[in-house]
């Protein structure tokens, strides 16, 4: 007997989130190595707002941002990002006041005024969606396809950056354990 679409997600989302609690990242301190990345993607894109994101069970964790300066993390319901992390790869949302999914979100209609939304995945080694890295504009754009690939390219780089971090700290856990 197959599963049901609901029992499926929820499989798939318990998968996700341990894929995200092995890499020991969520609700760590921000590091320079993916400021400078957010920096860069925001300068290439010329956008406000950047950001690497990882998506926790309620909280969306900003990992790095430019733009958004206090603001540490977003309740998931109310992000772009959950609605990216269901994407193969990327998400586009050329004027959010347009889109059925976030016309209504406080993001859109409130203080803030967010328009244009791109999000592109990043996937652990086991193509699970950790987080993304997005950029954020408040009023509508288009993205081109070389846009796009180049977006993709950013979340590439930092799920590198990512792994590094996880031998590291799967290096460090073992020694420690070999000490013990």
């Amino acid at each position: 007997m197959a599963k049901d679409d609901g029992e499926w997600e929820e499989e798939k989302e318990k998968k996700r989130l341990a894929a995200l609690d092995e890499l020991g990242m969520l609700y760590t301190p921000r590091e320079e190595r993916f400021d400078a990345i957010t920096r860069l993607v925001s300068r290439h894109f010329d956008v406000p707002i950047a950001m690497i994101s990882l998506v926790g069970d309620r909280q969306v964790w900003l990992k790095s941002e430019v733009g958004l300066e206090g603001i540490e993390e977003v309740p998931r319901e109310i992000s772009f990002c959950d609605q990216a992390i269901r994407e193969p790869q990327i998400l586009v949302v050329e004027d959010a006041t347009l889109d059925e999914r976030f016309r209504d979100s406080p993001l859109v209609t409130g203080e803030a005024g967010l328009r244009f939304y791109a999000g592109a995945v990043i996937h652990s080694a086991q193509r699970t969606a950790l987080g993304v890295v997005c950029i954020i504009d408040r009023k509508p754009r288009q993205m081109s396809y070389r846009d796009r690939r180049q977006l993709i390219d950013f979340a590439a780089y930092a799920k590198r950056e990512m792994s590094r971090a996880d031998g590291r700290t799967r290096a460090s856990s073992s020694a420690q354990t070999l000490a013990e």
